[in-house]
Parts: C-alpha cells; sequence; structure tokens
C-alpha cells in the first residue's frame, strides 16, 4: 500500500486543529454560527500555513458536512490550481458552468489556489462572475502574493491574513507527530526544522517526513547535513568573529564553512538569520542563550549586517563567482568598512552667501545647497539623535542607516528596504522621532521616510561586478589584466 505523505495525513480537518491562526478560524466559527456566509473569501499569506486547510474546512461547515467526508467525491466543490488554469478560457469555462445548480449540496464552491497566477484578461473575466454571482456559487480565493491582485477583486472578497506560524507552535506541533509516528528525533533537531521552514508548517511536516527515513536517532548534525547547512557552532563562531572586528579571523573561519562543502546562500541566509535573532534578542523579544554575547554588541553593527547581508544576497543573482558576495560583505564588517551618515561641521559661517553663489554659477545648485543646509543644522541634528538614541537605540541605529538628510523643516530618511520603512512609520516610532527632533530644533519638525530607488538589474550588472572585483583586489591584494 502507498504511504501517505506526513504532511496530507496530519492536514487539519476542522477549525480547532489549525495551528496558528486563531483570529482566522475564530471568526469564521462566529460567521458560520450566526448564519453569516460570504459570497467569496480571499485568504492570503505565506505556503503552508493553511490557507488551503481552512479553505477545504470552511467549504464542509457551509454546507454542513462531516470531517470524514472525503472531499475528492463531491462534484460541488471544485478546486482550481490557478497556476495551471490561468488563461481567460479556463475562466469562461468557469462562469459557465457555474450558473447550473449544485448537484448534491447547498451551495457550489470554487477554492482557486494560487489565484494571482492568473491573467490580466482571467482577472477580468472572474471580477463579472464576484459582481454578480448566482445565489448558490461562493468563491474562495488563496494567494501568497495579495499585491498582485487587482484591487477591483480584492475589494469584492472577506480578506484574512494568514500569519507564519510561531517557532513555538511549530515544535509543538512536530513533536506531536514524532511521537505518533514514532520518529526518535532531538528537541534541537525539531527547532532546526522549524526555523528552516520560515513558519511553514508544509515545509516543516516534509523535512520531518523525510528524516524518518533514518533507522538511528535523528540528531542536529544529521539535520543540518540533509539542508546543507552549517553548524550553530560555526556560525555562532563567525558572527563573533566580525563583532570582534577581527578581519583575519572571520575570512578564515568563514573560508573553513565554506571548504566544507556548504553553499554560500545558504550560508549568507543563516548568518542573516542569526543578526535578524540577535537584533530580536538585544529587544528581548526572544531568548537563547547562544545569543548572550549579543549583549555587547552595539545596535548599529547588528543592523549594518542585516544591511550588507541582504545587498550579497542580491549580488549572488548577478554575479558568477561562487562566494564573493558573501566574503566582501563579512570583510567589510569585520574591518568596520563604512563611511559616516552625517557630513562635516561647516568651517565657517558664511553659508547664505555660499548659497547664492552656487545658485547662480551651477546646475548642481539644488543639491549643493541641501548639503550647505544640512552642515547648517549639523548641532541640532546631532542633539536630536542623541536623545533618540537615550530613547531607543535600535532606532537610532535604523534612522543612521537610512542616509538620514534634513531639509525645509523635514528629517528626510531614505530607506533601502520595504521592512526599514515600515518601522520608521509606526505610529509610536514616528512620534519618537517627530518629538525628539523638534526638541533639538526648538520648532516643529516632521518625518519623511521613502524608499531609494532600486536599479535595474541588467543596468546595474556591470558596476556591481565592478564593485565586487573591486573589492576582490582590496581584500586579496593583486590587480587586473586585460586580455
Amino acid at each position: 500500500m502507498e504511504r501517505l505523505a506526513l504532511y496530507r495525513k496530519y492536514r487539519s480537518a476542522d477549525f480547532d486543529q489549525i495551528v496558528g491562526q486563531n483570529h482566522v478560524t475564530k471568526t469564521l466559527k462566529a460567521a458560520l454560527k450566526k448564519g453569516f456566509i460570504s459570497h467569496a473569501y480571499l485568504f492570503t499569506g505565506p505556503r503552508g500555513v493553511g490557507k488551503t486547510s481552512v479553505a477545504r474546512i470552511l467549504a464542509r461547515n457551509i454546507n454542513g458536512l462531516e470531517p470524514k467526508i472525503d472531499m475528492n467525491s463531491l462534484l460541488d466543490i471544485i478546486e482550481i490550481d490557478a497556476a495551471s488554469n490561468r488563461g481567460i478560457d479556463e475562466i469562461r469555462s468557469l462562469r459557465e458552468k457555474i450558473s447550473s445548480a449544485p448537484t448534491s449540496l447547498k451551495y457550489k464552491i470554487y477554492i482557486i489556489d494560487e489565484v494571482h497566477m492568473l491573467t490580466k484578461e482571467a482577472f477580468n473575466a472572474l471580477l463579472k462572475t464576484l459582481e454578480e454571482p448566482p445565489a448558490h456559487a461562493i468563491f474562495i480565493l488563496a494567494t501568497t502574493e495579495a499585491h498582485k491582485l487587482p484591487d477591483t477583486v480584492i475589494s469584492r472578497t472577506q480578506r484574512f491574513d494568514f500569519h507564519p506560524i510561531s517557532q513555538n507552535d511549530l515544535v509543538t506541533h512536530l513533536d506531536f507527530i514524532a511521537k505518533e509516528e514514532k520518529i526518535d528525533v532531538t528537541k534541537g533537531s525539531l527547532e532546526i526544522i522549524a526555523r528552516s521552514s520560515k513558519g511553514g508548517f508544509r515545509d516543516a511536516i516534509s523535512l520531518l517526513d523525510q528524516l524518518s527515513a533514518f533507522e538511528s536517532k535523528i540528531d542536529e548534525e544529521l539535520v543540518y547535513q540533509l539542508l546543507g547547512l552549517s553548524s550553530e557552532d560555526s556560525i555562532v563562531n563567525l558572527a563573533k568573529s566580525i563583532n570582534n572586528g577581527d578581519k583575519s579571523e572571520s575570512i578564515t573561519n568563514l573560508d573553513n564553512i565554506l571548504q566544507s562543502g556548504n553553499d554560500p546562500i545558504n550560508l549568507t541566509n543563516q548568518l542573516l538569520e542569526h543578526f535578524r535573532r540577535g537584533l530580536l534578542y538585544k529587544e528581548r523579544l526572544i531568548s537563547d542563550s547562544s545569543l548572550d554575547y549579543f549583549e555587547e554588541v552595539d545596535y548599529e553593527l547588528i543592523i549594518k549586517a542585516i544591511d550588507y547581508l541582504t545587498k550579497a544576497l542580491a549580488d549572488f543573482k548577478t554575479t558568477n563567482h561562487y562566494s564573493l558576495p558573501l566574503e566582501i560583505a563579512v570583510y567589510k564588517l569585520a574591518s568596520r568598512n563604512d563611511t559616516d551618515i552625517l557630513p562635516p561641521p561647516a568651517e565657517n559661517h558664511k553659508e547664505s552667501r555660499k548659497v547664492k553663489q552656487i545658485q547662480k554659477s551651477s546646475p548642481q545648485a539644488v543639491a549643493d545647497t541641501d548639503k550647505i543646509q544640512q552642515n547648517k543644522y549639523t548641532t541640532q541634528i546631532t542633539k536630536g539623535f542623541s536623545l533618540i538614541k537615550e530613547k531607543n537605540n535600535s532606532l537610532y541605529a535604523l534612522i543612521r542607516s537610512a542616509n538620514p538628510t534634513f531639509k525645509d523643516d523635514k528629517l528626510i530618511l531614505n530607506c533601502r528596504f520595504r521592512f526599514h520603512l515600515d518601522r520608521l512609520e509606526d505610529d509610536k516610532n514616528r512620534d519618537l522621532i517627530e518629538s525628539m527632533m523638534s526638541k533639538a530644533f526648538d520648532k516643529k519638525i516632521s518625518l519623511k521616510c521613502q524608499l531609494t530607488n532600486q536599479p535595474n538589474i541588467e543596468e546595474s550588472k556591470v558596476d556591481k561586478e565592478s564593485e565586487l572585483i573591486s573589492s576582490a583586489l582590496e581584500i586579496l591584494g593583486g590587480e587586473v589584466i586585460n586580455g
């Protein structure tokens, strides 16, 4: 008999079995209890967190079916993979069939997975159906990328956002499955599996299923080997040498890990995750004894490490070199290779005369004027940043990493990443920044956050390659030989 995959065997059969999505299941159960049924739902969130499972459970509950009933035998509950049926012809066919009454159930339910894969024309055809659906038809749309859906489609659905499963919930659930299946696995191994799955149940359970083939006890070393990851000790040693500013030891530790056969992209992701967890540890959001040494690490270095390693992941896409982007990132971090964000103080008090001269004589007048005005207010800016640092050190480091400038009573922060911008624009953080800067200037100062323009990958490829080569020469010594 064919063995059933664990993620299918332990798929949730009712709302109470869904883990980590209480905000979704609680709302749906309350609505069903009151008889409030929408004609269209939108489930969005990372892969493997329960979107399709909840869709099936909702379809059963709407039609009053028992959890044990085989969904595949029901003609009135139709599952469609939009990735394989993304064209207008498939949606037109759906529109033609939807008008017919259900064969045996009260409602005909369409579950469309990865709905963001539909073409523009297919979305337009689907929109017409969503605008005036038959009374017996219900749509449940599932997607990992809701931002790709037209607003006109989203506005005609009840939207539910699914969250990544927490580390503790994942480990608890994996431990339950391991005991049920009599899989001998250490708790440390389950924690590694949970972290590598990035909050997704399906990926975590699939990894456990793959490991269950081993007859011996599953330990951390075995999991690291299977996933192609470096051990936690090697990551900690590398991070510590970077934090200590030891260039030689950092490059040696990195080389030893790479020589053992570890993939540099996986290693970059591991190191990035380690620094991210270090930041969470300093903010007292997680507890982990292996991260205790981060108590002595400056916030600004952690933010810089996250920034450099994120850039290294992007650079891997534009270079053919095996490990150079990571090597450059590690070298720069260990050598504290960075420039001061704040400009140098003004050397004299004749800014206004310089402004007028520049405006008349140079096409760069606006840019140069901004620099002079920046210099003029260096004292106030420095004071404001010091006040912010006293209140929230990590927020101060984030501001410094956002290339701050000052113009027209506005502090302008240029963020490279959306999650940086979102954090800075959080109401609590915005209020703190504006309050401290206004105190330093003794007048109202407002905050403006913006994403910096990201260059076109093809256009920037030559520049990135040049930067990588130059950095490599700086690290290794030597010169470029033509021909």
